[in-house]
């Protein structure tokens, strides 16, 4: 009897350390995986200059946006623009279609 508890005892920590080990090997791939990234801190910054610089051009297109949006507000505004963009073009076709299309005559 006493054999048992001891085999069940010995198996459990066995296990137990098992985990540990394999708990402590997802770490070091995690702190890795960091350390990594903070090394190539540059590319980050790289990345974020042409985030930025996407952004900017965003802006220069958009001809309502208001002083310094941020970037929620700059997309906002940019669907609403798509939106008017579509509704005029919608406009412009059944224009097109009640007056008819003068493709031979000049319109000044």
């Amino acid at each position: 009897m006493s054999s048992k508890p001891k085999s069940f005892l010995s198996s459990m920590i066995r296990k137990r350390a098992r985990r540990r080990d394999l708990l402590r090997k997802k770490t070091n791939v995690c702190l890795h995986r960091a350390r990594k990234s903070l090394r190539s801190s540059d590319n980050g910054r790289q990345e974020c200059s042409r985030v930025s610089d996407k952004l900017e051009a965003l802006k220069s297109l958009i001809p309502c946006h208001c002083g310094d949006v941020n970037a929620d507000q700059l997309f906002k505004e940019t669907a609403d623009y798509i939106l008017l963009l579509r509704t005029q073009v919608m406009v412009l076709r059944k224009l097109i279609c009640f007056y008819g299309s003068n493709e031979g005559e000049n319109v000044v």
